[in-house]
């Protein structure tokens, strides 16, 4: 059991293609840089940015109450996931670019399985 709980730590680096969407707009073209069972991170343009950070709060740190939906695939699976996610926190990198923290916040059970899998083989 306690393997299974740090197995569920790892973060595994990536250069995943992603759509991120934020209450229903328009799908926007994101990178996930790391994954792990518990959630990813994202790197995303200023615009993305803007889009999901609440109204009036701009600025990056931490977020709150906010949702995004991510699709995307991973290497040899074979089909797209689809998952919601808190977004926890912001992080400016340059004038266009941001990285975002997330967690999964609704993740199917055979969604799980393929992602933890994933993570695994990737170790």
């Amino acid at each position: 059991m306690l393997l299974a709980r740090k197995q569920r730590l790892h973060r595994v680096k990536t250069a995943l293609r992603a759509r991120m969407s934020v209450r229903g707009a328009s799908p926007q073209p994101v990178l996930i840089e790391e994954i792990s069972a518990a959630g990813l991170d994202f790197l995303c343009d200023r615009g993305a940015q803007c889009r999901i950070m609440p109204e009036g709060r701009k600025v990056p740190g931490p977020v709150f109450g906010v949702h995004v939906d991510m699709v995307f695939s991973l290497p040899n699976s074979g089909r797209e996931l689809h998952t919601r996610c808190r977004v926890l926190f912001c992080h400016r990198l340059s004038q266009d670019s941001y990285r975002f923290g997330c967690e999964f916040h609704q993740l199917d059970e055979d969604v799980r399985e393929i992602l933890e899998d994933f993570i695994r083989e990737s170790l």
